[in-house]
């Protein structure tokens, strides 16, 4: 039998738990983003890309949490489980609860939506710039990548790389292409600046 905090213990675990299981769901391809930004990768990165495949089962878990919130603000409690004095007695908590909920909600979307909005955000290629150097141009192919928000941290970390004069990564091809001023960088060290971000790289 539920308390007469039950209803609202119900919706708070839902709201904690999805927000949670999002933010782990999403950080998976923020994270390496954020961290080649700060000059960080190996490892860390590594360990961040590796859990890409588990985001799928993260964002059913979140969807899971997010509708037992919701049947916990949206069911109405029995007249025995409100006492008087109690919370969900409070003609007030029941609006404080949707509003909560409502705005939880189209944060953990947010978190869930991370990838898709990343990808909006930074897309395009960097604008090729004009050197007095002769330059090459190589395509590498990319293994791992597995949502849209993959490419543009490939990207970031190859950019980064002095040398690398313009890149652009697809996802549907799994693939990267670089123009790059041979005296300054190899193709071993592109694709040791694509692995630096947790992926691996072959010359096609």
């Amino acid at each position: 039998m539920e308390t007469e905090s039950g209803p609202v213990n119900t919706s708070r675990k839902g709201l904690v738990g999805a927000v949670l299981t999002a933010i782990v769901a999403s950080i998976c391809c923020l994270g390496p983003l954020v961290l080649i930004g700060l000059g960080v990768g190996g490892a860390w990165v590594s360990n961040l890309t590796a859990m890409e495949p588990l985001r799928p089962y993260l964002m059913v878990l979140t969807v899971a949490f997010l509708a037992y919130a919701f049947y916990g603000v949206y069911r109405k409690p029995k007249m025995k489980d409100c006492k008087p004095g109690s919370y969900c007695a409070d003609p007030r908590s029941e609006r404080i609860n949707k509003i909560l909920l409502w705005v939880v909600t189209v944060i953990v979307l947010g978190l869930l939506a991370v990838p898709h909005l990343t990808s909006m955000v930074f897309t395009g290629n960097i604008q090729p710039v004009v050197l007095n150097v002769d330059t090459r141009e190589v395509v590498l192919d990319i293994a791992g990548m597995t949502c849209a928000a993959c490419p543009v941290t490939i990207r970031k970390s190859l950019v980064n790389v002095e040398g690398v004069i313009e890149a652009s990564v697809s996802y549907e091809e799994k693939k990267a292409f670089v123009r790059y001023d041979p005296t300054k960088i190899s193709t071993r060290e592109l694709i040791g600046a694509i692995r630096n971000a947790g992926y691996e790289a072959t010359v096609r």
